[in-house]
């Protein structure tokens, strides 16, 4: 495994526009407010000539590559702050271009804002393994869902809830009405790709084989397998060299909450039980 997505080892809280952040082997932890908002009043840069060669060389090789690929607008945060992130709407192609020319925007890299939701089922926590030949990240496990945030029907407000709950229907075939949005986390950059994590906690009545089910019926190609945490699984699972490091944090921050009730108790009695 490649060891830029490792964060084992964490390095010293230190201040950052007065608030602590933790670093962590190139990922940076934000602590955020819980009712944390985004403005969206930025603007998008200008590139140069050169820039522009660059992305339209960069994007016409990723099509040949993903033809499905989309140039949709994607928010784009401009400045972090504990209760307010700010920025600007962007195109795909942009961001897609300095994933793979991580130097192309040395001066002001673009940081990509995503969601990811830690969902707590009846017995369990939900984890996906995203598919080997995905475009970010393949053969990594993730909480789903996940995604980034972007601009849905035109609407240029940016609803984190609504975007995790858009994220559960298309990747796991869950609807709003089977989902509660908790609190925001926090927020996890990658020193990298500069792509900005929001950790959301999400709570489901729904049984782990119930999620899995949903998730087939679905045909989303976005993961290739769904497991389950159970309460004695978790130093094993944040111990995992294939796992995405804000899952880590996400599950280092929930530890000992309480993550999930008893799979093998009677009030999970129609659960699938723990082999």
């Amino acid at each position: 495994m490649i060891d830029k997505y490792s964060s084992q080892k964490a390095d010293p809280l230190f201040e950052e526009n007065g608030r602590s952040v933790q670093s962590t082997e190139g990922w940076m932890l934000y602590p955020m407010d819980p009712a944390l908002v985004v403005d969206h009043s930025g603007h998008r840069p200008i590139l140069s000539p050169t820039q522009e060669q660059i992305l339209d060389e960069v994007w016409d090789q990723a099509k040949s590559e993903y033809p499905g690929l989309f140039n949709g607008r994607v928010f784009v945060a401009d400045a972090i702050g504990a209760e307010k992130i700010s920025g600007h709407w962007n195109e795909y192609r942009r961001v897609l271009a300095q994933m793979r020319r991580p130097d192309m925007f040395r001066d002001r890299p673009l940081r990509q804002l995503a969601v990811c939701g830690l969902i707590r089922c009846a017995d369990g926590i939900v984890m996906g393994r995203r598919r080997p030949g995905s475009l970010y990240l393949g053969g990594y496990w993730q909480m789903p869902p996940a995604g980034t945030v972007e601009s849905r029907a035109g609407d240029d407000n940016v609803d984190l809830a609504a975007q995790i709950l858009a994220e559960a229907e298309e990747e796991l075939g869950l609807s709003p009405e089977v989902l509660k949005v908790g609190k925001v986390m926090f927020a996890v950059e990658h020193a990298v790709t500069h792509i900005v994590d929001i950790a959301l906690s999400l709570e489901t009545h729904l049984c782990f084989a119930d999620v899995e089910q949903a998730w087939r019926r679905t045909g989303n190609l976005e993961y290739d397998r769904l497991d389950r945490i159970l309460p004695d699984e978790m130093q094993t699972w944040k111990l995992r060299s294939d796992l995405v490091p804000t899952a880590r944090f996400m599950l280092d921050a929930v530890s000992g909450e309480g993550l999930c009730t008893d799979p093998d108790g009677p009030e999970n009695e129609n659960c699938a039980k723990s082999e």
